[in-house]
């Protein structure tokens, strides 16, 4: 059985976080806005995107070498390249829950250092900390490391290289990068993130496991839910502290533009993956 070290290693602390964030707001606003985020959740987890048609072709094990090497190039531009920056944009915006009404006043100054702690287990996450054991961390182990090395295997020397990449995959890209100045925003649109990781890169390693067991190393052991004993996956614990945070700082007023800005991102992905669909139904 696997244990993920960076969970294991941090659940005291990351509950007296999480504490913390609840209390931060009085009792009743924290349950107001655990109505008010409810149908969010609810309408990201049933949308379209989550069923594409595409997720049973990858598990079904239908796509060649070929067509995942054109879908991971595309990934790597819509997401997996640009992950990190817009957490840590996330991670400096947490500044904004200084003039946060939400937050008891005595509370304010202190919540942006309990979010970063929070928001930072994710991104030590990303980048190759092991917090058992510090000796065995690494840049080399970050998930973008991973994801290159599954770049090499399909024979892509240049992964900078753009003239084959889809417009779908650089409208994520900008979309994402056009909220990096929002606090709110960047929470909703990385927990939508959060969530198509878990969703497709659970129907992407099963296609590649057909090809060997150099896919099962790597990207793909860091991906999925924490509980999975296969793998070293927090997904869903990430998720579920954006969603927290989210709560936190939620105002009635920023609804509107929230579910703009979901509907939005959760159409870019749907478009995306209906592209690389095209091109896994293109003979090559």
């Amino acid at each position: 059985m696997i244990h993920n070290p960076s969970f294991t290693q941090s659940e005291d602390s990351r509950a007296e976080v999480i504490a913390f964030i609840k209390n931060a707001i009085p009792t009743d606003l924290w349950t107001f806005n655990t109505e008010l985020v409810k149908p969010f959740r609810t309408e990201i987890d049933q949308h379209v995107l989550f069923e594409h048609d595409i997720l049973e072709d990858l598990k079904h094990q239908k796509l060649n070498l070929q067509q995942l090497k054109t879908i991971h190039l595309n990934y790597l531009n819509c997401i997996v390249k640009i992950f990190t920056d817009a957490l840590s944009m996330l991670i400096f915006q947490a500044n904004q829950l200084e003039s946060n009404q939400n937050i008891d006043i005595q509370n304010r100054i202190l919540s942006k250092i309990y979010a970063r702690y929070l928001l930072s287990l994710n991104l030590l996450d990303e980048l190759g900390f092991n917090t058992v054991d510090l000796q065995q961390s690494s840049p080399a182990k970050s998930h973008l490391a991973h994801y290159l090395k599954i770049l090499e295997q399909f024979g892509v020397n240049h992964p900078i290289e753009q003239e084959k990449i889809e417009s779908e995959a650089f409208a994520i890209q900008d979309f994402i990068r056009s909220h990096y100045h929002s606090y709110l925003n960047l929470l909703l649109i990385l927990s939508i993130t959060e969530k198509q990781v878990i969703v497709f890169s659970e129907a992407l390693h099963m296609n590649l496991k057909k090809f060997g067991e150099i896919f099962d190393q790597g990207y793909y052991a860091c991906h999925g839910v924490a509980n999975d004993q296969d793998n070293l996956a927090n997904d869903d614990n990430h998720a579920n502290d954006l969603w927290l945070l989210c709560i936190q700082a939620i105002r009635p007023e920023n609804k509107s533009e929230l579910h703009e800005v979901m509907q939005r991102y959760l159409s870019l992905w749907q478009a995306f993956w209906t592209k690389m669909s095209q091109i896994s139904l293109s003979p090559i």
